[in-house]
């Protein structure tokens, strides 16, 4: 059995036909990964809020070095969606512009979201980046809504965040990981900036939604966790053994 007290699991590597999930440190991954190897990146990486208290959400995140990392490991005409927290999206949009020509805020809209702080207004969504160069992939088959709001609210109950912004979702999904994002949100995001076939890359894979979403929809992936909890739990689900 293995001691996941320690870290002696790094460098395991999970693999199927359509990808794999390393157990690594996604800084030290993306400085040996090979240049132009993505078609597209979608990523959660930590927000820095100490969520629920953990030191892994504490650590100021390097956006400049990841900012750059993506940009080399990405193939010309491919596009990068990264979810930040609000004060990280400044340092994201700065770091990102550095490299990309198009950028476009996101916001994925949770009518349902619950907080245990009564003492503040209530966090009710979540921001996103997408960057991408000129010419860039984009599904124009599909037509994408600037925002859709689901749940117990129908949307004119409740303020918008940005108007010209995305998402919320359905309630009732299970979620193994304290800032898991919703499948269906995923697999929106994978359809709109991939193709069929098309590899995507998630260096903090958290417990693989990314993974899933890419396999439900002919995509390849390949994933980085340092948690070896999450790398489990991110196989389990590929897998359909959750």
């Amino acid at each position: 059995m293995i001691d996941l007290r320690k870290q002696d699991h790094l460098g395991v590597t999970s693999s199927s036909d359509d990808g794999d999930i390393h157990n690594d440190d996604a800084f030290l991954f993306l400085e040996n990964c090979p240049s132009h190897r993505y078609e597209a990146i979608i990523t959660d990486p930590p927000f820095e809020i100490g969520i629920a208290g953990k030191d892994w959400d504490c650590k100021k995140l390097r956006t400049d070095v990841l900012a750059y990392q993506f940009y080399r490991v990405l193939k010309p005409g491919g596009n990068v969606f990264v979810f930040c927290s609000d004060f990280q999206f400044g340092d994201w949009y700065r770091e990102l512009s550095r490299y990309f020509t198009k950028l476009r805020k996101y916001a994925w809209c949770k009518p349902d979201s619950r907080s245990t702080n009564k003492g503040m207004f209530q966090e009710s969504f979540e921001l996103g980046l997408h960057v991408c160069s000129e010419n860039s992939y984009f599904d124009k088959e599909g037509r994408y809504k600037n925002y859709v709001v689901a749940g117990k609210t129908s949307g004119n109950e409740r303020m918008m965040p940005d108007p010209d912004e995305e998402w919320s979702t359905k309630k009732g999904e299970k979620t193994l990981h304290p800032t898991q994002k919703k499948l269906s949100v995923i697999e929106t995001l994978v359809t709109a900036l991939s193709k069929e076939g098309d590899t995507i890359f998630d260096p903090f894979a958290g417990t693989g939604t990314l993974g899933v979403a890419a396999k439900n929809l002919g995509r390849k992936f390949e994933m980085v966790e340092y948690g070896f909890r999450n790398h489990i739990a991110a196989w389990d689900r590929i897998l359909g053994e959750e």
